[in-house]
């Protein structure tokens, strides 16, 4: 057997044991291998600061309305605000719209192709922008307490917000000039398979129990913030959250360089 034949076997093993979600995405790729006669390009990298500031100016604005209730019972909570989250994109995406004559329909999993089929006001791009809030929120509200050596920051997160919308911008940037647009090269149905890969991981890594040690503290199921803390390693859960975070603003920014969508809400907008 040559090393080619060995790594196809393995890789034959490897989707024979996968579950039916994965098959399933794996299935629409194949279908659908091909390159939007509509991408921009480099054009998203002009909108990202738009959709960064859009996410600061938003959830400054969410917290006038509701304070910080996204966390109020605990980082199990909070990562199961993220699940539902993932839940409706992936359920949604999971469909087929039909074209019609006020749109152009759109294929399995293909995440631009569905966000341009979706012309509501509070459409599929809103759960999109949603998830990638919350993921923000998240890192906001542990870098908060780190910096003020506290059990929970209160309103202090918001103070990290901008910092983290920068960040965010530079290192897209940062990886555009590596790595250019291979993003998006197999279309809207691969940049979703990046998203499903990094929420697989932040998953599989808070479905475990963490226990502490005398170099590190523990972390219960699911609890969110628990595990970003306890997490040491090099890359560890907080960088699939920011690399998750980041996957979605590009589909935001390429989105909007298509001209399919207006950057941000009517709520982010307020004064």
């Amino acid at each position: 057997m040559t090393s080619e034949d060995a790594e196809r076997k393995a890789l034959l093993e490897q989707i024979a044991v996968s579950d039916t979600a994965t098959l399933k995405r794996l299935a629409a790729l194949l279908a659908n291998d091909r390159q939007s006669i509509a991408d921009s390009g480099s054009g998203y990298l002009g909108h990202l600061g738009a959709v960064a500031d859009s996410d600061v100016r938003g959830l400054a604005n969410a917290e006038r309305s509701y304070g910080n209730s996204w966390k109020r019972r605990g980082g199990v909570d909070t990562f199961n605000m993220l699940a539902r989250k993932w839940d409706r994109v992936e359920k949604r995406l999971a469909t087929t719209i039909p074209a019609s004559a006020g749109t152009s329909g759109a294929s399995p999993y293909d995440i631009f192709e569905h966000i341009a089929a979706d012309t509501k006001i509070d459409g599929f791009i809103d759960d999109v922008r949603d998830l990638r809030r919350y993921l923000m929120l998240a890192e906001a509200e542990i870098a908060a307490r780190k910096d003020a050596h506290v059990e929970d920051s209160g309103r202090g997160y918001l103070d990290q917000l901008q910092a983290i919308a920068d960040r965010d911008v530079a290192n897209i940037e940062e990886k555009e000039r590596a790595y250019g647009s291979s993003w998006k090269r197999r279309g809207g149905i691969g940049a979703f398979m990046m998203l499903a890969r990094k929420f697989d991981r932040i998953e599989q890594r808070v479905s475990k129990e963490i226990a502490a040690t005398a170099d590190s503290p523990g972390a219960q199921r699911h609890n969110l913030f628990q595990h970003i803390v306890a997490d040491t390693r090099a890359e560890g859960l907080l960088d699939d959250i920011q690399d998750l975070r980041r996957y979605l603003m590009l589909v935001e920014a390429e989105m909007a360089a298509r001209g399919a969508i207006e950057i941000g809400t009517a709520r982010d907008n307020r004064g």
